[in-house]
């Protein structure tokens, strides 16, 4: 009022600008070569493969929905979706891989990282801050690690090599 500014009690989003995923958001996993599992997995989310097909997916135990356009698992509160299925999924596929690819570029793009080469890699255990992460070798996880913030924080994580997570283990 009379030209003054008054400041939200909303939190600011703390680390680097979000990445924008476009369509690719829509997936809980994404990937152009393919997705498997030993179950017993628990995804939340759907999961998608593109151009690859179907047969990409494994370890689900797919069921097909009668229109043929995405499949089922007991390890996905999701549905699966690849390119191989009918339409209007690949169109859909395509776009989200599409989006995938530009959301990367940007990440691996970031400069001036908060932390490299944070704890030589071995994460597990760790309580992570929002921030750009820059590793030039493997990345692990013997045992839980915790993302401390908000919804609205970023993390991005540069890794050079491997990420391996360690079973049962979030």
């Amino acid at each position: 009022q009379n030209g003054q500014k008054s400041l939200s009690n909303q939190a600011l989003a703390q680390g680097p600008g979000p990445v924008d995923l476009g369509t690719a958001g829509d997936f809980a996993i994404l990937a152009k070569s393919g997705v498997s599992t030993v179950p017993p997995s628990d995804i939340t989310g759907d999961v998608g493969v593109s151009p690859i097909g179907r047969g990409a997916l494994t370890g689900f135990s797919l069921i097909a929905n009668s229109a043929g356009t995405y499949t089922t698992s007991a390890q996905v509160t999701g549905r699966l979706y690849a390119a191989s299925d009918i339409a209007p999924t690949p169109v859909k596929m395509t776009a989200a891989v599409g989006d995938m690819e530009i959301a990367y570029t940007d990440a691996a793009g970031r400069v001036n990282p908060d932390h490299v080469e944070y704890m030589t890699g071995a994460l597990g255990g760790a309580t992570l801050s929002p921030g750009l992460y820059k590793f030039t070798t493997s990345v692990g996880f013997s045992s839980d690690c915790t993302l401390s913030g908000s919804s609205e924080d970023t993390w991005i994580f540069q890794i050079a090599g491997d990420m391996s997570i360690a079973d049962n283990k979030q």
